[in-house]
């Protein structure tokens, strides 16, 4: 179905024959909602009014106005279901958070196709499930232009011959992975794991480390900087990881090296000399303590090292403590090096403190879910209420700088106080949606295009420091 067609089937459903121009309302009044979940929701208004295709407010709505509202189940333990209940009333019927977030990923595929409804669940085939990644990706991938790349000539490549559903995960990675985005993969119960804080490369031999931390369980056993840790499958984690060209071989290097289970018996070589060494890395859950450190210097200058924009954790009370103790005159340093992410709120709402003033971040671009992406819209944010730092500021960024941390980046690089140093960041703020391919196995697709205040894309291409090197 042509694009032009798509647009005209969503504007009747929508609409009626003629559209009328008024707000569509999302009434979020039908379940109760976390309030970080409901900011989240408002901040990225601009997805929805993409699909939608109109202005949209958050507010409780009248019966006779356009709106999408929430419904509870008329069957416990049904999956949750998106629905047209006319042509311009839309109802998530969702029992739970979880399931009214699911009903919000489909909000793309339900507004492109002809159905009234869609129930948010596994397919019952691989054939059907090849189908949903093909169609998902060529309507709301934003980054074939930004990358180069034909998806068509993709997908032919890796469906020459159907897989089965013991390889169906496997093979589906692989194909999705040659679009190069860390967001925009296939997720299992063997993805995400427990990342130790090594860093290294990924190459045909194993992970050459480039970090080992002092004190670590390797460092104890005699492991450094240039040994190589022995990992299996490196052919299969080679063909279905996917990330940013900067970022690939680390990000590589940190799926090989995570852990699933409690801990996990690592094995390393020295390959300058003969020595060898075995350690155990036991899963150390995240604390205030060992994501983010604190070190003073002697001249009164203060240095942030963060390790992710983990919401559980207090966050804003270790600023709190810096910004409180800082002299005037001192440069706080914010290292972001390694920092993959986490939550976009915690990292904004950190980044406002930094803010002296309403300032324009940059611009957001959404993918419409027809194929098309949305004309891009500015983006603003006021300073925080809390205690702010309107002093010297660095911040230190590399290619595994990512996701939510270039979002915490983005709105103060080219102020007049802060300066960004290090390497180019890994290029994808992103916003991925999440859909259910087989049981067990899902889709994350990126949705949105990020750009600096000069109109730069961070997808793909990354945040450039103020000082590159050279």
């Amino acid at each position: 179905m042509s694009t032009a067609r798509s647009s005209e089937l969503l504007a009747t459903r929508l609409f009626g024959e003629r559209p009328d121009l008024s707000e569509f309302v999302i009434d979020l009044s039908g379940l109760p909602l976390s309030a970080d979940l409901q900011r989240l929701i408002a901040n990225e208004k601009e997805e929805f009014e993409a699909v939608l295709g109109r202005q949209v407010t958050f507010r409780s709505a009248s019966a006779a106005e356009n709106a999408w509202v929430i419904e509870a189940p008329s069957e416990v333990d049904s999956a949750p279901r998106l629905q047209w209940r006319s042509t311009t009333r839309l109802a998530s019927i969702a029992a739970s958070e979880p399931d009214f977030l699911a009903t919000m990923n489909a909000l793309h595929t339900l507004c492109r196709s002809r159905r009234d409804a869609l129930t948010v669940a596994p397919v019952e085939s691989t054939e059907e499930a090849i189908q949903v990644i093909h169609d998902e990706v060529a309507n709301t991938y934003p980054y074939f232009a930004l990358r180069g790349l034909n998806w068509d000539s993709i997908s032919r490549k890796h469906l020459e011959t159907e897989p089965t559903p013991t390889d169906f995960p496997q093979k589906a990675a692989a194909w999705v992975a040659e679009l190069g985005d860390a967001h925009t993969s296939i997720k299992t119960s063997a993805s995400g794991g427990f990342n130790p804080d090594y860093r290294g490369t990924l190459q045909a031999d194993g992970v050459y480390l480039t970090e080992v931390p002092r004190q670590s369980a390797a460092w104890e056993a005699g492991v450094r900087a240039g040994w190589v840790v022995a990992v299996d499958n490196v052919s299969h984690l080679m063909r279905t990881v996917g990330a940013t060209p900067q970022q690939l071989p680390e990000v590589r290097a940190r799926r090989a090296m995570a852990i699933h289970g409690t801990h996990r018996v690592y094995r390393a070589y020295d390959p300058v000399g003969a020595r060898a060494a075995e350690w155990e890395e036991p899963v150390v859950p995240m604390t205030l303590d060992n994501a983010v450190k604190v070190e003073r210097e002697q001249g009164g200058d203060i240095r942030i090292r963060l390790r992710a924009f983990a919401s559980r954790l207090d966050l804003h009370s270790v600023f709190d403590d810096v910004f409180a103790s800082a002299a005037p005159s001192a440069r706080i340093t914010v290292d972001l090096r390694g920092n993959t992410g986490g939550s976009i709120l915690l990292a904004t709402d950190l980044r406002d403190r930094f803010l002296t003033e309403r300032t324009q971040i940059g611009y957001v671009a959404f993918t419409d879910g027809r194929g098309g992406i949305a004309p891009r819209t500015e983006r603003w944010a006021d300073p925080s209420d809390r205690r702010r730092w309107e002093g010297k500021t660095e911040i230190l960024i590399d290619a595994m700088t990512y996701s939510a941390s270039e979002d915490f980046v983005l709105g103060l690089q080219g102020l007049e106080h802060v300066r960004v140093s290090g390497s180019v960041s890994g290029g994808g703020s992103g916003r991925p949606r999440r859909v259910p391919l087989l049981p067990g196995v899902d889709l994350t697709i990126s949705t949105a295009i990020t750009y600096d205040r000069r109109g730069h894309p961070v997808e793909f291409h990354g945040i450039r420091p103020d000082n590159p090197p050279g």
